[in-house]
């Protein structure tokens, strides 16, 4: 099987092409009926070299035009608690009838033409408003449906999979962060948890 990584700015994309199918050669030794087993299977050879946001954007256009679903390490903490830097998203194809409220996009950002990956918190026909879930800004402003890339289905941490943010509770958090009240509750919860740690640590 032969991988590829990209890095880019930090993010590591993985594209993996069909694994080799392992090949049986079964050699017949005089009147023995064993078989030798040749696994013709090599380590996976890795090559990594830069990409900047318009080589990721072409990468990631390419794979959703063909139908594939691509996957790489999300970096930063703007999404933060529901993706965590490092964690490996999966981005899958999406039309404007299947997006919905709480939807996480990946998108290229008029302002800059960054990729970005953030959660849609208003939807008007074809235009979405977006914005990542640890960001106490007003947002990315309105993305037309040509600027989307695809949408987040998969989120895996340390090679588990994680659904929280994904699921019903996609369009609360959506709801919440359109009026600015995610990142204070999300700071609450943190300041509760690690007081609650130094109480039972002592």
């Amino acid at each position: 099987m032969l991988r590829t990584r990209l890095l880019v700015r930090g993010m590591i994309a993985l594209e993996c092409a069909p694994a080799e199918v392992p090949r049986f050669n079964p050699i017949r030794a005089g009147k023995s009926r064993r078989h030798r087993v040749s696994n013709l299977i090599s380590p996976p050879r890795i090559t990594e070299r830069l990409l900047d946001s318009d080589e990721l954007a072409g990468l990631l256009t390419e794979a959703i035009a063909g139908n594939h679903t691509i996957c790489f390490n999300a970096p930063g903490q703007s999404m933060h608690p529901f993706i965590h830097s490092g964690d490996k998203i999966f981005i899958s194809p999406v039309t404007t009838e299947t997006i919905r409220l709480g939807d996480i996009l990946a998108f290229i950002c008029p302002s800059d033409n960054r990729v970005l990956v953030h959660r849609v918190v208003k939807i008007q026909k074809e235009y979405y408003f977006t914005k990542g879930d640890n960001a106490s800004s007003s947002g990315d402003g309105w993305i037309d449906f040509g600027n989307v890339l695809g949408r987040v289905t998969r989120i895996e941490r340390e090679g588990v999979e994680h659904r929280l943010g994904l699921g019903m509770e996609k369009q609360l958090i959506a709801l919440l962060s359109r009026g600015n009240y995610l990142v204070p509750m999300l700071i609450f919860y943190r300041r509760v948890k690690r007081g609650s740690a130094g109480l039972f640590s002592s």
